[in-house]
């Protein structure tokens, strides 16, 4: 009559359960890792939905504007922070969008402190374009549209 296992059987058991363990951890890996990414897509998404919404309504109200390829200025009566006619801009740096918003529409419309500017959202590529009969990477006035390219997509606002 026999009282325990043989050897092989104990490492036979340890490498169906090491396979089993290891089988387990790296689907709890991708698993993780695919949840991760959703995330960051989503939160891409939610970053580009925002900023059309608000690019959208500030554009409806703009009196004037100003526009370069990284940055985008307007006279507005759409804040986010004050109210009435004020002064706001888009900036593009160091692959970060940032806004800035001024309570009074004096002097130079492309002026802002960059003590002042607030993070919006990481982008890879972000520009802007007017139309007004073409497309200008610069631009003063009121163009019929605006284009502004967030990583390869073109968002299209007309004004």
């Amino acid at each position: 009559m026999r009282k325990g296992f043989t050897l092989l059987e104990v490492l036979l058991a340890l490498t169906l359960m090491g396979v089993f363990f290891s089988t387990l951890s790296y689907v709890f890996y991708n698993t993780i890792k695919n949840s991760y990414s959703l995330s960051e897509a989503s939160e891409a998404t939610r970053e580009e939905i925002n900023l059309f919404w608000d690019l959208q309504r500030k554009l409806m109200g703009a009196k004037e504007l100003y526009l370069r390829k990284d940055m985008l200025f307007m006279i507005t009566s759409s804040g986010n922070y004050y109210q009435g006619l004020l002064k706001c801009g888009y900036v593009y740096k160091d692959g970060w969008l940032y806004y800035y918003e001024f309570p009074y529409p004096y002097g130079d419309i492309a002026f802002y402190e960059e003590d002042k500017l607030i993070k919006i959202g990481k982008f890879k590529e972000l520009y802007f374009r007017a139309f007004a009969g073409d497309y200008q990477e610069e631009f003063k006035g009121l163009p019929q549209w605006i284009e502004v390219h967030i990583d390869g997509k073109i968002i299209r606002i007309g004004i």
